[in-house]
């Protein structure tokens, strides 16, 4: 499953990539203006087109309208590169009789940026589950950070890796991440002010404690948090050891990413004088 909007730079690599590990290919687009559909077309891949409205809206919607009858789901983001490696050992995961039992697989991901790999901080690698047994999981409805949640859960850890490698340049990747700032700006006010409590009784213990991780994070004082995050990362989580890279990715993704979130959810709450039944109402009318 290949989730795509103007995604004529990456898809032809990602295609040839995914097709190492299979050929039913299905791409739901939130309607593309650029060469992404005549891509796909030429690759003869079933193209839906749906409303972007979240990236769980958009893997939900494709959820039920999948066209192929497949024992197993993955999702591939069209600027991933699944190893090689990482395709022989699923290929060989998905045929051994010992793992009939297991019903999602979770991977590890880590982000190429600036010209090489970034190896260290907080996220590097993340833990991602992307193959699951199909008619076995859905995804949660978050605006950001979405993730699948079995119903059943039994997982297994997947030993080698599949790459984040965006090609767009670096004002591409902060107007992108200004996006992101502001959906993400949305789950931390739900969580402030509607209570919106994620179930986690069904999640594996990897997605349970980015949950609590996450929840504590979210009760933490905006704006210092960035800060100390970043110090987390670059200093404790020995980002420092990735160099310039390294530098640029802790400062752009940990804390300016942070710190435009919080600033973004300070906007809304003094847009509505701090007011929380009015910031309620203005969040329900949202969501």
């Amino acid at each position: 499953m290949l989730l795509t909007y103007n995604e004529e730079i990456h898809l032809e690599r990602c295609i040839q990539n995914v097709q190492k590990l299979s050929n039913q290919l299905f791409i739901i687009d939130s309607f593309s203006t650029d060469k992404t559909l005549e891509i796909a077309a030429k690759y003869h891949i079933p193209v839906i087109q749906n409303k972007f409205i979240h990236h769980a809206n958009q893997i939900n919607y494709a959820l039920e309208v999948y066209p192929f009858e497949t024992d197993f789901i993955i999702r591939v983001d069209c600027d991933e590169l699944l190893s090689d490696e990482l395709i022989e050992e699923i290929n060989e995961c998905l045929n051994n009789d010992s793992l009939d039992s297991i019903n999602g697989f979770y991977m590890q991901r880590k982000v190429k940026f600036m010209g090489g790999i970034i190896h260290y901080g907080m996220t590097n690698p993340m833990w991602l589950l992307r193959i699951w047994k199909r008619g076995e999981g859905k995804c949660d409805d978050k605006w950001m950070d979405e993730k699948i949640v079995l119903n059943q859960p039994n997982t297994h850890n997947l030993k080698h890796l599949i790459f984040d490698h965006n090609l767009n340049n670096l004002t591409w990747w902060t107007q992108k991440h200004n996006l992101y700032a502001s959906r993400e700006s949305i789950e931390v006010l739900k969580h402030r002010y509607l209570n919106a409590a994620e179930i986690t009784d069904k999640l594996p213990f990897k997605d349970t404690l980015i949950h609590f991780l996450k929840s504590f994070y979210n009760k933490s004082p905006i704006f210092v948090r960035s800060i100390l995050l970043f110090h987390y990362s670059y200093f404790l989580r020995l980002g420092i050891l990735d160099g310039i890279r390294g530098l640029m990715w802790n400062i752009l993704q940990v804390f300016w990413y942070r710190f435009l979130v919080d600033a973004k959810v300070y906007e809304f709450e003094n847009s509505h004088g701090f007011d929380k039944n009015k910031i309620k109402e203005a969040l329900k009318e949202i969501v």
